[in-house]
């Protein structure tokens, strides 16, 4: 099916939650909302992060990144494939990974 001329709602009921890539989104969006509860309930700061509310502004927003590489990379069609899901979650991980490598060094 072709879900560049398809609403929005048929995208969230149709790939969203039937392919592997829309899993990875729909948790990347539940572990970002659960840290951004932690980080401001606790008011912790992560590393390399220099408040709080600058970890939750990324928690908040990342997730709408990752949407968008996946309607991106999804386009037209949306076919499930377990590499585009992996790729997905490289780009739902890219904070954790930029800060791992960061303190690597």
């Amino acid at each position: 099916m072709d879900y560049s001329a398809q609403s929005v709602t048929a995208l969230l009921r149709g790939p969203l939650i039937t392919t592997p890539q829309g899993w990875v989104v729909i948790f990347a969006a539940i572990v970002y909302f659960t840290l951004a509860v932690t980080f401001g309930a606790f008011d912790l700061t992560p590393p390399l992060v220099k408040s709080p509310s600058v970890a939750i502004t990324i928690c908040i927003f990342w997730p709408f990144i990752v949407f968008l590489q996946f309607v991106k990379s999804g386009l037209p069609s949306f076919r499930p494939s377990i590499l585009s899901a992996v790729i997905t979650g490289l780009y739902a991980a890219a904070p954790f990974i930029y800060v791992g490598w960061k303190l690597w060094e």
